[in-house]
């Protein structure tokens, strides 16, 4: 018999989540503890979780907790990565990525997602934040928020230097509505449905 829970009720506010994070395994246990977290919540409320595909560090954990809710992941691996059996198993599907490069696969996370939710991470992670947040300020996601989850102060560098960049003058105004940092999953999840509800656009 199934020990899994049903699955979740979808409503009209169901987001695609695009969910950046670590994949290292050495990825502390205060951040894997937020990332199965918010995996959960995302099932529990109906949201479609898309994220590397990974199933080691905060990607995996988020994973985990996504399907033990039953909730819904997408997964999306560079196929250079397949020969080392690096991808989680138990997602709903899982697109291949090709080229010499991460473009593609960067693109295909992006692609007509609601809200973009980076757990902390390393150079990989912060590539795809940076990026992100570059194709909202220049408005090819208009609308999308992208929330920060930091676990400890993880992401208050990055919070520091955009507050830099803004002081600077080389950060255009209205960022703060777009960009946002929350100290737990459950918040940053928060926030991001009340911008959907405000009506955010799709990547």
């Amino acid at each position: 018999w199934s020990t899994r829970p049903p699955p979740p009720q979808h409503t009209t506010n169901t987001m695609r989540v695009c969910v950046y994070g670590s994949s290292s395994p050495n990825t502390p246990q205060a951040y894997m503890d937020q990332a199965y977290k918010l995996g959960q919540l995302l099932a529990q409320r109906g949201h479609v979780c898309v994220n590397g595909g990974g199933k080691t560090g905060c990607m995996g954990g988020c994973n985990e907790g996504c399907r033990a809710a039953n909730g819904k992941i997408i997964g999306v691996i560079h196929e250079t990565f397949l020969v080392d059996n690096e991808e989680f198993e138990g997602a709903d599907e899982m697109l291949v990525a090709t080229g010499h490069g991460l473009a593609e696969r960067k693109r295909l996370l992006l692609e007509g997602c609601d809200c973009v939710i980076a757990l902390p991470g390393g150079c990989g992670t912060w590539d795809e934040l940076w990026e992100a947040v570059c194709e909202v300020g220049l408005g090819f996601m208009p609308g999308v928020p992208i929330i920060c989850v930091s676990v400890d102060g993880y992401y208050q560098p990055f919070k520091d230097m955009v507050e830099r960049g803004k002081k600077d003058k080389m950060i255009y105004p209205g960022i703060d509505e777009l960009l946002l940092f929350a100290h737990d999953a459950e918040t940053a999840l928060n926030s991001a449905e009340k911008v959907h509800a405000k009506g955010g656009g799709k990547g």
